[in-house]
């Protein structure tokens, strides 16, 4: 049993001083509620006994329109609701400073945390109570990676493919500060200073500091009394901060053995980007085509929300008098991307090279065709057969991906537009097949669209994605 970070007894009686609140809230109600109804009573009584009114009384005409007025109460349930989230949202707000819980949680997991007390907080029960922290230590080891991981690709694009570029010797925080010195907080920098902290505390084995005695801390010490946008630096015995009058903050870090720990451990959240146990492919730009399928084939489903992006990126609608377009899903595993195109009323061909997932789309009746082959190893169709569009999710290690994108290309017609969901380091890696890929998806006027990080951690990766939309012509996307 994991050791919760407070006492049993707190728990209990933070439960129970609930308990009475809530109860309290319900009894002020009812109170309330009665005491408007005496006053309709007595505002019925003076009414009758003294209807009208003279130039002996008018004077207090406004006084007794007020002082008569009631008492007007919203509804029953929106009253107790609203007494029930500001209690929890104190117990909630009470056990984080009391457990220190920020620091079990990164910023994704704060931003989380907060956008459910803002929306829904949870009924701060011992019950949920204990659920919430056992979950939190439970999952600290990935929380911790996955805070590396969303503080530095926060920071640049480039931290989104680990296998693409690696933490160095120094970050630069683009707008920590806005034009009167604080902080952004659009940015919320300040959350980043702290992840970045915490991570270099917990690799040398040190407990974080609070966040007040912290690196924030210092920086807000340094700042502290000026207005307007100046510049300062600022010493721990892991960085040099220096802030400067834009409003960046460039952070360089004093420890080489700390940053090879974090770069060890971006490495293993990111899975080194679905490795194979193979010796490193040899750099040989377009020549290098993978002619052997991905281990385990490479199979990582399509989750709904990638697959409904790629689908509106896809331009699938027409109007009732056109020609249904021709789709092909290359590797179409469960059919995720196949689906929802074919329920536009395109026309949709399927290659799948596993036998019982092909056979699961052949029998779906949802296609015109099922393919059971290695996609690499099928040949285009002559040109009257080519598609309007392909939409894929290919496999994506040793830049499988950009293997199958390029053979792809050789379906599509003319106008045909193909949307491909890609591994990040597509962008950013420096071998010969990704640099002369990027050219050539520029000379093509391509466009790449981040995924939201963590897209496909529900299929068991958790890879970075980009969206890749090009048009065989050579036109730009947009237009």
């Amino acid at each position: 049993m994991t050791a919760l970070p407070v006492p049993r007894s707190t728990l209990e009686s933070l439960s129970t001083s609930r308990t009475n609140a809530l109860a309290m809230y319900t009894a002020a109600y009812d109170c309330l509620s009665a005491a408007g109804q005496a006053l309709g009573t007595a505002r019925e009584l003076i009414t009758a006994a003294a209807p009208r009114t003279n130039r002996y009384n008018v004077h207090i005409s406004d006084a007794k329109k007020h002082f008569l007025a009631g008492l007007e109460l919203p509804d029953r349930d929106a009253f107790l609701n609203t007494a029930r989230r500001i209690v929890d949202v104190d117990i909630w707000a009470h056990l984080v400073e009391l457990t220190d819980l920020e620091q079990l949680m990164d910023k994704t997991a704060k931003d989380a945390f907060n956008r459910q007390l803002l929306t829904d907080p949870p009924e701060a029960t011992e019950e949920n109570i204990v659920a919430t922290m056992t979950t939190l230590l439970m999952d600290a080891d990935t929380i911790f990676k996955r805070g590396i991981a969303t503080c530095f690709s926060a920071l640049d694009r480039r931290f989104r493919s680990h296998d693409g570029w690696k933490i160095g010797s120094r970050v630069i925080l683009d707008h920590a500060f806005n034009d009167i010195g604080s902080w952004n907080y659009y940015k919320n920098h300040r959350d980043t200073f702290f992840d970045i902290e915490r991570t270099f505390f917990i690799l040398d084995g040190k407990q974080p500091p609070p966040n007040y005695g912290g690196i924030v801390g210092a920086v807000e010490h340094a700042r502290r009394g000026r207005f307007g946008p100046h510049q300062c630096t600022v010493e721990s015995d892991y960085f040099t901060i220096r802030t400067f009058k834009n409003g960046n903050a460039h952070v360089w870090f004093k420890r080489d053995d700390l940053v090879a720990k974090a770069n060890k451990l971006l490495a293993e959240y990111y899975g080194e980007v679905i490795p194979e146990e193979r010796e490193p492919d040899p750099d040989t730009g377009f020549a290098n085509q993978k002619t052997t399928p991905a281990r385990y084939y490479g199979f990582y489903p399509t989750p709904d929300a990638a697959a409904q992006t790629a689908i509106e990126r896809a331009h699938l609608y027409r109007l009732p008098e056109d020609r249904p377009l021709r789709v092909l899903e290359p590797s179409a595993g469960t059919g995720n991307l196949a689906s929802r195109a074919a329920a536009t009323g395109a026309i949709v061909d399927c290659v799948e090279i596993q036998p019982h997932l092909a056979a699961d789309l052949l029998s779906s009746g949802r296609y015109r065709t099922v393919i059971g082959c290695d996609f690499l190893a099928l040949q285009p169709p002559d040109p009257d057969n080519l598609y309007n569009r392909v939409i894929m999710n290919p496999p994506f290690d040793r830049e499988r991906d950009i293997d199958h994108v390029l053979h792809a290309l050789k379906f599509l017609n003319p106008d045909g537009l193909l949307i491909a969901i890609m591994s990040a380091g597509t962008e950013f890696r420096s071998t010969r097949k990704a640099t002369a890929f990027r050219e050539l998806m520029l000379r093509m006027k391509a466009d790449f669209e981040d995924l939201p990080a963590g897209s496909f951690s529900t299929v068991g990766t958790n890879v970075n994605t980009i969206l890749l939309k090009v048009w065989a012509s050579g036109r730009p996307y947009h237009r």
